[in-house]
């Protein structure tokens, strides 16, 4: 038997060893990681130990190799490290040096990693994944029905998530499982249903959690998807959206939940512009984005480290800016204001380009002629858009596992891209 022949023999082995462990981590993360503790985190690790030892086996996803998996997306690499490296500056000009504040950066910067591993994986088996999406949704909703005791009650946690998190994620994959209807032909009317069922159960969610950030979201990714899915006719298209937002139009105006939540937001509102009662839930989230901005022009460069950032809200109550209520908080209800508050210019730049870099991938396949890509390119863009928009109003990344779950979506839809567009290189 020639080299060559063994070579071949090899690879494929290794191929099939490898396959197997990522498939299953990649569809695991969907289904379970918002329903049971550690399996995120489980998952995302997993990959990242097995692409370690695939590498130490010479083994070449798609006869790609790692060094050249960086050479060919490094804007894309950096940005997915960036908050690492925004970590890393404000520790050296603070001299203080801590492992754990890297937690859910490091997560987010194992994107590389795990999409090395995860080309392995054939096209096919990538997109089964459609389906881990609508699991997660339709599991997270039997656990927050209990939860919430079919929503008349509003603890701060569905279990090892806040509610607020938690409700926002859900949301996310009801849609991302939406605009997966771009890989179901127009026959599959059944699948179709169910996505689209199961995107109204991911706002259902939103109503039992009584998360506010989620609604304002919902009219937004009803439009996205409504854009994405290009392949349905228009007219299922306009049922879809008409069947979202009358699904949501219904339960706001008939939900004693919804009616209440919304006039507590108003009174809200209204009590901190007349400078009443600066100390509501609204007026204590606008009082954290103002600290942030302030802590952020004391210390421009490198932040006030996450270590500092309850002393800075200390420092900011005893000159007045802030109520003494504000200090118990330990984060700005803002991604972009916290992440700049505590790291600086870096910070910001840091969790912009891991919204907006991904984002820019995604969306020059947006228009592209192949389905597959143009869908695939959608359900990441969704993602990346969602977690922007949540970041707005409350910090996803604060959870570590959000952190893990962001790295291995961007991955898992990237490699959809380019291991189609390999296959129709190759046609």
């Amino acid at each position: 038997m020639s080299k060559e022949s063994t070579a071949l023999i090899s690879e494929k082995n290794l191929s099939f060893y490898f396959k197997w462990p990522a498939f299953i981590a990649i569809l695991l993360f969907p289904v379970l990681s918002l329903s049971v503790h550690n399996v995120g985190n489980a998952c995302l690790f997993f990959l990242f130990v097995l692409a370690i030892i695939a590498g130490a086996c010479r083994y070449k996803p798609m006869d790609i190799s790692f060094s050249s998996l960086l050479r060919s997306y490094w804007p894309l690499h950096l940005a997915m490290v960036s908050l690492v490296i925004a970590v890393l500056l404000n520790q050296f000009a603070s001299g203080k040096f801590a492992v754990k504040y890297y937690d859910t950066a490091f997560r987010i910067a194992l994107f590389t990693p795990v999409l090395w591993i995860v080309l392995g994986l054939p096209l096919n088996y990538l997109k089964k994944m459609q389906w881990a999406f609508v699991a997660g949704v339709l599991i997270a909703l039997v656990k927050i029905y209990i939860i919430t005791a079919g929503g008349t009650l509003r603890p701060g946690n569905i279990g090892f998530l806040a509610t607020i998190p938690f409700s926002d994620v859900v949301l996310l994959f009801g849609f991302i499982g939406l605009i997966s209807i771009g890989w179901n032909t127009r026959q599959e009317k059944l699948a179709i249903a169910l996505k689209v069922l199961t995107c109204c159960a991911s706002i259902y969610v939103t109503i039992l959690s009584q998360t506010r950030g989620s609604w304002i979201a919902i009219p937004v990714f009803a439009i996205t998807a409504f854009l994405f899915l290009r392949n349905v006719r228009i007219r299922y298209r306009l049922a879809i959206l008409i069947l979202s937002l009358a699904t949501l139009v219904t339960v706001f105006t008939n939900s004693d939940i919804v009616k209440t939540r919304l006039a507590a937001a108003k009174s809200d509102m209204t009590l901190y512009v007349d400078q009443d009662n600066a100390d509501t839930s609204l007026g204590v989230r606008l009082q954290l984005w103002r600290a942030s901005w302030q802590l952020f022009k004391e210390n421009p460069v490198f932040g006030v480290g996450r270590e500092n950032f309850s002393d800075g809200l200390e420092a900011l109550s005893a000159r007045d800016i802030i109520t003494p209520v504000v200090t118990s908080f330990s984060h700005s209800h803002n991604e972009i204001l916290f992440n700049t508050a505590i790291l600086g210019i870096f910070g910001l730049l840091g969790i912009l380009s891991i919204y907006f870099v991904p984002g820019y991938y995604f969306i020059r396949d947006i228009r592209h002629s192949d389905s597959i890509i143009r869908t695939a390119a959608g359900m990441g863009l969704t993602l990346c858009l969602g977690f922007f928009v949540f970041g707005l109003t409350d910090m996803m990344f604060f959870w570590s596992v959000l952190g893990g779950v962001y790295s291995m979506s961007v991955a898992a839809f990237f490699a959809c891209i380019i291991k189609r567009k390999k296959e129709l290189k190759a046609a």
